[in-house]
């Protein structure tokens, strides 16, 4: 009788191995792609929408303000060229003039000439003022000042009254100066005694004046007239009236 052979577990596996499903195939259309784990690329979390909205709009801020301030700028410097070609103009066509000025008379008081004492002496100047120009009207402003001066000593100072002077015109002004606590010394006085003796006393009277000159209906910024003169009188007690004078004139444009 024959013997049945049974199927060995070697042969069992090889034909179970034999009759094995292949793996299937990914449907068409479908790719996978492996990618290192430094190139993956996620999706960003909601929030992060949110924060770049929120810096975006803070910085638009910046830029309208600096948008702002450059318009500003523009508009400041195109206003000041226009100025400064009226101006120009106004100078360069009209050829405005200087107001010329003279000292009339000076009457003193408080002139007590002693070494080393100290007095407080006050004068009253008349000031003549005469406007050169052709239309063209000068008003003199507030915070004017005149001093008289002896040497290197400045005896009083004081103000112009502030009006308006008609073009072509000339206008008589009185102005009263004060001094206080005014000391000279020996060589002062002796100086002062000695041209009195000779009847030719040397004063300086310096006159600092704002001024604003109108054409028309328009008026310039203000101009500082400035006036040095030099006057010789008989004597500094009383009424002294000037013997012999000599100004000079200017203006400072700014």
């Amino acid at each position: 009788m024959a013997e049945r052979v049974h199927p060995t577990d070697s042969d069992a596996a090889s034909a179970h191995s034999g009759d094995a499903i292949p793996p299937k195939n990914p449907p068409p259309g479908t790719y996978v792609i492996q990618l290192p784990k430094d190139q993956v690329y996620r999706v960003p979390p909601p929030e992060n929408a949110t924060r770049f909205d929120l810096y975006s709009r803070r910085n638009t801020r910046p830029s309208l303000c600096r948008r702002f301030l450059c318009s500003v700028l523009l508009l400041i410097t195109i206003l000041l060229l226009l100025f400064a070609i009226v101006s120009g103009l106004f100078f360069l066509i009209l050829q405005p003039l200087s107001p010329r000025f003279s000292i009339l008379a000076i009457s003193t008081k408080g002139m007590q000439i002693k070494p080393n004492a100290s007095i407080s002496p006050q004068f009253n100047v008349t000031v003549r003022a005469e406007n050169p120009n052709k239309k063209i009207g000068i008003y003199y402003e507030r915070n004017s000042n005149i001093s008289v001066n002896f040497g290197d000593v400045m005896l009083c100072k004081g103000a112009l009254p502030a009006l308006y002077q008609p073009w072509r015109n000339v206008t008589v002004m009185a102005a009263k100066l004060k001094g206080s606590g005014i000391k000279l010394s020996s060589s002062a006085v002796k100086a002062l005694k000695d041209s009195e003796k000779q009847g030719k006393v040397k004063l300086k009277v310096d006159l600092r004046a704002p001024i604003k000159m109108k054409l028309y209906w328009m008026k310039t910024w203000t101009i500082r007239a400035k006036v040095s003169c030099e006057i010789w009188v008989k004597k500094v007690t009383g009424e002294a009236k000037a013997t012999e004078k000599k100004c000079e004139h200017s203006l400072k444009l700014w």
